[in-house]
């Protein structure tokens, strides 16, 4: 049996790391990074992201997200 959770968002932002392009999702708005005390973000190739790489949502949406994890991850 397949079991799909859904999770309700306040917002997202999409971060592209310049070095190997990448895309890096971060759950909840800018402020909550930043009260959270994160200004800073790794990418898997080892480059540091920060707010200022984010790319527009016509780019990337998180239901793209979850289609490729549902992929690879075979939920």
């Amino acid at each position: 049996m397949q079991r799909i959770s859904e999770l309700e968002l306040s917002d997202h932002i999409v971060l592209r790391c310049r070095a190997c392009g990448d895309r890096v999702v971060l759950l909840g708005r800018e402020d909550d990074w930043y009260s959270e005390g994160r200004s800073s973000f790794a990418c898997e190739c080892g480059a540091k992201l920060t707010l200022a790489d984010r790319v527009g949502d016509m780019e990337f949406s998180v239901a793209r997200l979850m289609r490729g994890v549902r992929t690879t991850e075979g939920i």
